[in-house]
This record gives structure tokens, sequence and C-alpha cells, in this order.
């Protein structure tokens, strides 16, 4: 009888999971995450793609082996309960990291050329106006990017920026980056030093107890009155009240933001009616690409440890090393 293994419904789309479901379905029982039913899935699964796994679903997946984060971070995913149920918390390191970076550099251009305006305004109101549209943006070429967390999305954000706009870049990491200071010209500077000299501020670190609210209110008045804070990071790295309170006060030029501390985001939240910011809902790996190589990441992961080989490949920082037998 072939292992149960359950993936999200979102998976039906044929064109970009059906490799990976096949590679699931040669060796495993697969089966589609069902509101309804899922205690009783629960029950059988020994392996699951999923998001936020903790306590609660553990206590009911007796036999589970395996959880598969689709995506990069795991900070939704209670890692000392994985590791105490002995269960493998498998992510997707290294697949996200052009696609995460050309929204990042699609939201510093949104920002800058306030692209959002400038397509309300054709809608509503260019026909009715002789004045015409005066939203001036700035040139990028010799402007300051800011990169906070040079790793590989950070690494390519900034090679975009100095490649492809002839921008300078300057850097915060907790450890330096030879590579991009040798064939970037990126420089190394505190988190304070980043803030106060950059054009853009691009956040790309994971969110950690250290790097909760890393940004306050404090580092955002440091910022230029010209310029912009971009997140395609974590929305909860940046203290969103002290950022809508700068923005309101206009003591930044605007933000750029794919992720918030609460998602969805209410309807109710300030951001919402500001006009200095340009919101995209949390879509930084939504190509088709990424999608792609991701599920093929998570099943073949999965079927490491189906498999018996283990720990498997793309396991967390946090499990490797780890021999969990059940």
């Amino acid at each position: 009888m072939k292992p149960k293994v359950l993936i999200p419904q979102r998976w039906r789309d044929p064109e970009i999971y059906r490799e990976a479901i096949d590679i699931l379905n040669s060796i495993a029982d697969v089966r589609y995450i069902s509101e309804e039913r899922f205690d009783e899935q629960l029950a059988e699964a020994e392996g699951m793609v999923g998001y936020g796994v903790g306590e609660e679903i553990l206590r009911k997946a007796p036999k589970l082996k395996v959880v598969a984060r689709y995506g990069v971070g795991y900070d939704d995913c209670d890692v000392e309960a994985l590791t105490r149920y002995k269960v493998y918390l498998v992510h997707t390191p290294r697949v996200l990291s052009d696609a995460v970076a050309d929204l990042a550099l699609t939201l510093i251009l949104a920002c800058n050329r306030k692209i959002v305006k400038a397509d309300k305004y054709v809608r509503e109101r260019w026909a009715k106006e002789a004045s015409g549209y005066s939203e001036y943006g700035t040139d990028l070429k010799g402007k300051t990017v800011g990169i906070i967390g040079l790793g590989r999305i950070g690494y390519e954000v900034a090679k975009r920026c100095v490649k492809g706009f002839d921008m300078k870049v300057i850097y915060y990491d907790i450890r330096r980056n030879k590579k991009a200071e040798r064939e970037l010209g990126a420089g190394y500077n505190s988190l304070e030093e980043v803030m106060r000299n950059s054009d853009f501020v691009s956040i790309h670190v994971p969110l950690t107890p250290q790097t909760r609210r890393l940004i306050r209110e404090e580092h955002l008045r440091l910022m230029k009155k010209t310029a912009y804070l971009i997140n395609t990071a974590r929305g909860a790295v940046i203290d969103q009240k002290a950022l809508v309170k700068v923005l309101k006060e206009k003591s930044i030029a605007g933000a750029g933001l794919d992720v918030f501390e609460e998602e969805p985001v209410p309807l109710n939240d300030p951001l919402l009616s500001l006009e200095n910011v340009v919101l995209t809902p949390h879509i930084g790996s939504l190509t088709r690409e990424a999608r792609k190589t991701m599920a093929l990441c998570n099943a073949e992961s999965i079927i490491a440890v189906l498999k018996g080989n283990i720990p498997p490949p793309n396991v967390i920082p946090e499990q490797r090393g780890m021999i969990f037998r059940k």
C-alpha cells in the first residue's frame, strides 16, 4: 500500500504542477487537501505540502514524516514541535531568487515613476484635463540602492540595479558578501548608514526573532525625504505602524510592499488609504517558472524521505544532520 501524501488544491493547475504530481504518484497515493476531511486525511498522511504547521496539526498526524514548505521562509512553522515529533521540514531555497528580485525591481520602478497614479490618471482624468500629468520621477542611473540582507535574493536585486540601471549598491548584513563587493562594487555599511544614504532601500532578510521589527521608526526617520522603502521579504521585519506614520507625514517619498504584518491585509488597514504606496498581495514567487520548480523541489524532498534517504535535500538548517525514523 502506497504512503499517502497531501497536496494543496492549487496544484490542480495541470500546466504548472503536473510533473511534480506525476513524480509523487510514482511511489505515493496523492490526495488534495480537503477542508471537510482534513483531520481524517492527517491521520493517514506520511507527507504533506503546506504552509504553517504546528502542534495542533502534528498531534493529528501520527504517521507524518515530512512537511514540504511551499516557499523559502518557514517562520509560520513550529520548528521545535516538528523536530520533537520527528517530522522533517523542507523548503525551496535557491529557486525563488529571480522571481522575487524581479518583483523588487518592479516595485522600485513603479514607486519611482508613480505608475499606479499614472494609470489612474489615464483612466479617470487625462481626457478631461488640458494641463496634463506632472508627477515627476527620477532617473535611476547613479542613484543608490541599499540592500538589507545581501543573500541570494538580495544579490540578484543588486545585480539588476548595477548591470541594468548603472546604480550604486550599499548593503547591510550580519556577514560580508565578498562576491557582491568584488563583482558589483557593493559597499558594506551599518544598518543606519544604509537607511541614511540610500535612494531606495530594499529588504531581503528572513523573519527571525532577531529581524522581527528590525526596521523601526528611528530607522525610517533616517531615510531621505526622497527615498523609497521596498519590502519583498516578510512584513513583520518592519514596524508597520511606524511606516504608516512616516508615510502619512511624507517623511519619505513612499513604499513598495509585497508583504505585510497581517495577511491578507484588512480592508480597514491605513496603508490602503495612502497614495504614496504600491501594494501587491505577496506575489514574489508568483511566476510559472518559479512555482513549477518549487513544486518539483517539494516532490523530490518528500520522495527522498519516503524512500528512506534521510536527511532529505532542502531540509531546513535547524534539522540538517538529524536522522528521524518512524
